[in-house]
């Protein structure tokens, strides 16, 4: 999935828990794992580590585009959950949701542990399955949307 999805994911899970940020956290990153194994698509990254360097226009190209995501995901989970007491839970749910995929950089950067086994873990849950275009973007804008109307929905049962 792309960051903004696990963001808006995380988010709206955490809208189920507005007062307890630190369980908000741990359930944005549970959530990361669980729509991992859902089949779908990433986007393609042009740079790569490893023993030769990929040109700089290159990497920032990349970096401008994990952060577009990743921002854009942010402003979509804070507008729909965002509220005076559930901000804290909302940012760190969203957090919590994108983490494990930086975390993958950290891993290759510095392959010992616990990234190295969390890296394993994630590897493994992860689908094999990729889609194509266009049901790679269509899958993930429904499944959000799907998302969004589950939370609403146990929101309003519980209150």
């Amino acid at each position: 999935m792309i960051l903004s999805t696990h963001a808006i994911v995380g988010a709206a899970i955490a809208s189920l828990m507005p007062g307890q940020p630190a369980l908000a956290f741990i359930a944005g990153v549970a959530s990361h794992f669980a729509i991992d194994a859902i089949p779908h698509s990433d986007y393609r990254l042009r740079s790569k580590i490893g023993r030769s360097r990929p040109a700089i226009s290159v990497m920032v190209r990349d970096l401008g585009l994990l952060a577009i995501d990743a921002a854009a995901g942010l402003a979509v989970a804070l507008f729909l959950y965002a509220s005076p007491g559930a901000t804290p839970a909302i940012l760190l749910g969203a957090v919590g949701g994108m983490l494990p995929d930086p975390l993958r950089l950290a891993h290759r950067l510095y392959p010992r542990e616990p990234l190295r086994s969390l890296q394993r873990f994630h590897a493994w849950i992860h689908t094999k399955h990729r889609l194509t275009w266009p049901w790679a973007v269509s899958s993930q804008a429904l499944f959000v949307l799907l998302i969004i109307c589950v939370a609403e929905l146990v929101r309003h049962s519980i209150g």
